[in-house]
């Protein structure tokens, strides 16, 4: 029987109860938080049928993208960063609810295409390929290999095979969600474009990876991606890629592009030491406009994909 004067709760949680609703709630909201997020807001209802769907993977990270090529005009694009360390079952879970979460992703597309940025990966003369090779060149150059799913790239252009790895429970998910889906490795698809005509040095962030391509006189004369923990690693990659093909800083034009903010440490330091440094601010594709404003710099590292897959 109720004591006068005291009101009893209907309902009640046990304080080791509240704390996991708490943990789940946060869980939520860190899935429903994209690293990127310049999406057009009606583009659940876009007809995607003449549309690609680019979905990127590499070490952290996952992104999808929607764009129309002929029209060279990008519908969506986010990317999510994946927390280190996690378990098998916790990164399928994590990925089956980002693809959930929004409609325009399991939409039906005329192509899919996945990329992949990890930097796993081994570029082969096709007269010097050797299927039985590419384990024990994979091992001398990245170690004992875990399970992973071996993928190659024939880059008709150069004439080179292009061997690399990607995690496996990606790749088994999105071969799954997307059956139709066009493995490329970053590199295969830069090498079918023509490379630049002067001395050019660009520098592409990914989180903590560094992609960095070097093109002279119209030659790829480097592709190489680094993962990098301090601004004087990324600043060292660069400087270092000069010293080695005897490029001066006078000669060399730096660009950058990619998730690099304008106020980082990491800007200040390249500008404080690169003479020729310069955000890349050209774009072929249209993007869609934000509540918040986004740098050029960051569209422009996709946008340099998607003129290669278009």
């Amino acid at each position: 029987m109720q004591k006068a004067g005291v009101r009893q709760s209907a309902f009640s949680i046990e304080p080791s109860a509240f704390y996991c609703i708490i943990a789940a709630i946060e869980k939520l909201l860190n899935l429903l938080d994209p690293s990127v997020h310049i999406v057009d807001e009606m583009i659940d209802s876009i007809d995607t049928r003449n549309a690609y769907l680019l979905v990127q993977s590499g070490d952290g990270f996952v992104g999808f993208a929607s764009f129309h090529p002929l029209e060279k005009k990008v519908n969506g694009w986010m990317i999510y960063q994946l927390v280190d360390h996690l378990s098998a079952s916790a990164l399928q879970e994590k990925l089956e609810a980002i693809i959930a979460a929004h409609p325009w992703v399991q939409k039906s597309y005329h192509k899919t295409i996945f990329v992949q940025h990890a930097a796993k990966n081994i570029l082969v003369p096709v007269a010097l390929n050797k299927e039985e090779d590419k384990e024990y060149l994979f091992e001398l150059m990245h170690g004992k290999q875990k399970k992973e799913l071996q993928v190659k790239d024939f880059v008709v252009q150069q004439r080179l095979v292009n061997h690399y790895a990607v995690d496996h429970i990606i790749g088994r998910l999105l071969n799954q969600h997307f059956p139709k889906g066009e493995w490329w490795h970053i590199q295969s698809l830069l090498l079918t474009k023509n490379a630049a005509g002067g001395t050019r040095i660009t520098a592409t962030i990914w989180f903590n990876e560094l992609q960095l391509t070097v093109e002279n006189n119209g030659q790829w004369i480097l592709l190489q991606s680094y993962r990098y923990h301090t601004p004087e690693d990324v600043l060292y990659y660069i400087l270092n890629s000069m010293q080695q093909l005897n490029y001066t800083q006078e000669e060399t034009t730096v660009v950058l592009q990619g998730m690099i903010d304008q106020r980082s440490k990491l800007y200040d330091v390249l500008d404080q030491y690169i003479f020729n440094l310069q955000l890349n601010e050209e774009l072929q594709f249209q993007f869609p406009a934000t509540t918040e404003e986004q740098p050029v710099h960051l569209s422009a590292s996709l946008d340099q994909i998607l003129t290669c897959v278009s």
